[in-house]
């Protein structure tokens, strides 16, 4: 084993074709305001995946080339769980970086990422996460003014699935994380979902320090038509193990609330407005609340009545494609009684439920 200092930082980019813009990211990286190198520095590592280094390094800019690593790896997969497994597992620093190939970060945002999980011991430090024509990502959804030491329940942890930011290595190897390479999409669930909710000081970045999400590339890695069962394998897969099943019920009920809101309805939805909705999708549908309903608490009355009247659609057989997507487009128009109030008039300020929920993701 090398016995040369390790740098403080891994960034790791993985990237699966010559097409992405990957010499964008990479700039980005060399202008987050640390050095490149050891003792204080960042490594820039870019796993190519599934495509040969040579056509990578050609995309680099002539200045940059000696200063990243690049690394092959062929596993045969669209799956991004390869090369982000590949690269954590060749780090030595002290925290770990993803960036994807299509994104960037903010000037001086790594700096400024580090000294505070420097300063406070951080097991991660989560950034502001905008688009790139403009716009923000709002997850997590945190406590008003809260930007410092989160709680996963209280300040809505659950809504942040991507492992995009800073996190310490060590956190990462004592609990055994790894994205999940067997799911079509929601690899990076499990290891969030842990981290996250498994102790250790969490913070945000400051909102300047953000990353960007661009949508200028040609189609991420995860994107395309898949049954609904298994778009949702890995959130139904979590919601079954054992790992879920230890957790106290306010935790459960987050997690619940989260899959439930941004992973079933929004698949219910991307199915009807493309005109296909079949009685399998029903079932799968059917499936799913059983499992909640028996594993995540009352997560189920959290939801607003529009949302509810939707899942009963949905979940009940013969229902055709154009129903769903008009229950659909009514529990999308936020600010009506239907969009704000749960059916249990007990639930309604519940921090789950829409009033609070809506409210504190405008101040995100």
């Amino acid at each position: 084993m090398s016995s040369a200092p390790a740098p403080l930082v891994d960034v790791i980019i993985p990237v699966h074709t010559a097409a992405r813009p990957v010499d964008r990211a990479v700039a980005a990286v060399l202008a987050g305001g640390l050095p490149v190198g050891d003792h204080g520095g960042v490594r820039l590592t870019v796993v190519c995946h599934n495509v040969g280094a040579a056509l990578i390094r050609d995309r680099l800019a002539a200045e940059h080339r000696p200063l990243v690593d690049l690394v092959e790896c062929f596993d045969g997969t669209r799956n991004p769980a390869a090369p982000r497994n590949l690269g954590l597992e060749r780090s030595s620093a002290r925290y770990v970086s993803f960036v994807d190939s299509d994104d960037t970060i903010a000037p001086g945002a790594m700096a400024a990422w580090t000294e505070i999980a420097e300063r406070h011991g951080s097991a991660a430090v989560l950034p502001r996460l905008v688009h790139g024509g403009g716009g923000v990502l709002r997850t997590p959804v945190p406590r008003p003014l809260r930007r410092a030491d989160l709680d996963p329940v209280k300040d809505r942890l659950a809504y942040r699935t991507t492992s995009l930011g800073l996190l310490r290595r060590e956190v990462l190897a004592e609990r055994g994380l790894r994205f999940q390479g067997q799911y079509a999409t929601g690899e990076d669930l499990g290891l969030t979902a842990r981290a996250w909710f498994g102790g250790g000081r969490l913070d945000l970045a400051p909102r300047w320090a953000h990353y960007v999400v661009h949508d200028d590339a040609d189609g991420r890695i995860t994107r395309g038509p898949r049954p609904l069962a298994e778009d949702l394998e890995a959130f139904t897969d979590l919601l079954a193990g054992t790992w879920y099943a230890g957790l106290g019920t306010e935790q459960r009920t987050a997690i619940a609330v989260k899959v439930l809101r941004v992973q079933l309805l929004g698949a219910v939805h991307a199915r009807a407005s493309a005109g296909a909705w079949t009685g399998e999708d029903a079932g799968t549908c059917r499936a799913v609340l059983r499992l909640v309903g028996s594993v995540g608490g009352p997560a189920l009355e959290m939801l607003s009545r529009a949302d509810r009247d939707l899942l009963d659609l949905a979940a009940r057989g013969g229902a055709t494609a154009g129903e769903v997507l008009r229950a659909s487009t009514r529990r999308r128009r936020f600010g009506r009684p239907a969009t704000l109030l749960t059916r249990d008039p007990r639930r309604v300020l519940h921090r789950e439920a829409p009033l609070r929920f809506m409210a504190a993701s405008l101040l995100v």
